[in-house]
C-alpha cells in the first residue's frame, strides 16, 4: 500500500491544552496559554523532572508518509527554554523504526523566549543515522515518527540523560518553494477558529 503524504504548509500549533498525540519518554503538557503567540496560545511542553531522556515525538499520520514525493524538504519550529538558562542542545529526527536520521545541528533556544528554528532535510551531510541501516532518502521516503529532543555528540539511539524542560510550538512543513513569512497572533487566532 501507498504511504500517505504530509502537506507542505502544514502547522503544528497545539490549540488549547492538546497534545495532538504527541508522547515520549519525558513529561508532556501543554498550558494552553503563553505559546509562540503569547496568551491563550497553547504549546507542547516537555520536560523531566530528574535527569532522563528529554524529548518528545510524534507517530501521527500528519507526519507519516514520503516526505521527497510530498515536496516537503525544509522544517520550521519555534523553541523555548522555559525553564530558563538550560545547556539545551535540541535537534530533530526524522525516519522509522528501522532507518533513522538525527539532525547534526543543534538548536538552543532562547531562556524564556521563542525563537525559529529550521531543520534543512534537503542534504544528508547534516544529518547522522543513529538506528537501523539504509540511506537518508529511503528514511525521508518511509517516514512514520519524527522527533524532537536534547542531545549532545556522540549522536547515537539513547541521547544523553538530562533534567530541564523546552517548549515547541508552530511546526511547520515547507520547501524551498513556499515563502514562509511570520505569523503574527493575529494570523494565528484564524487557525482556531
Amino acid at each position: 500500500a501507498s504511504m500517505a503524504r504530509p502537506l507542505v504548509g502544514f502547522v503544528e500549533n497545539w490549540p488549547g491544552t492538546s497534545l495532538q498525540g504527541w508522547g515520549g519518554g519525558a513529561e508532556i503538557a501543554n498550558p494552553g496559554t503563553g505559546g509562540a503567540g503569547g496568551a491563550g496560545d497553547g504549546f507542547l511542553l516537555v520536560s523531566t523532572p530528574f535527569p532522563a531522556h528529554l524529548g518528545t515525538n510524534s507517530l501521527g499520520s500528519d507526519y507519516a508518509g514520503d516526505w521527497i514525493a510530498a515536496g516537503v524538504n525544509k522544517a520550521h519550529l519555534w523553541l523555548n527554554d522555559v525553564g530558563g538558562a538550560q545547556p539545551l542542545e535540541i535537534h530533530f529526527g526524522i525516519g522509522n523504526g528501522l532507518n533513522f536520521w538525527e539532525y547534526n545541528i543543534g538548536f538552543a533556544p532562547p531562556s524564556r523566549a521563542w525563537k525559529e528554528f529550521v531543520v534543512d532535510l534537503s542534504t544528508p551531510l547534516n544529518f547522522t543515522r543513529i538506528i537501523g541501516q539504509g540511506t537518508f532518502q529511503a528514511a525521508l521516503q518511509r517516514v512514520d515518527r519524527i522527533h524532537v529532543r536534547h542531545d549532545a555528540w556522540p549522536y547515537v539511539q539513547s541521547p544523553d540523560y538530562m533534567q530541564g524542560d523546552f517548549g515547541i510550538d508552530r511546526l511547520l512543513l515547507t520547501n524551498d518553494a513556499v515563502p514562509v513569512q511570520p505569523l503574527s497572533w493575529g494570523r494565528l487566532k484564524r487557525f482556531y477558529r
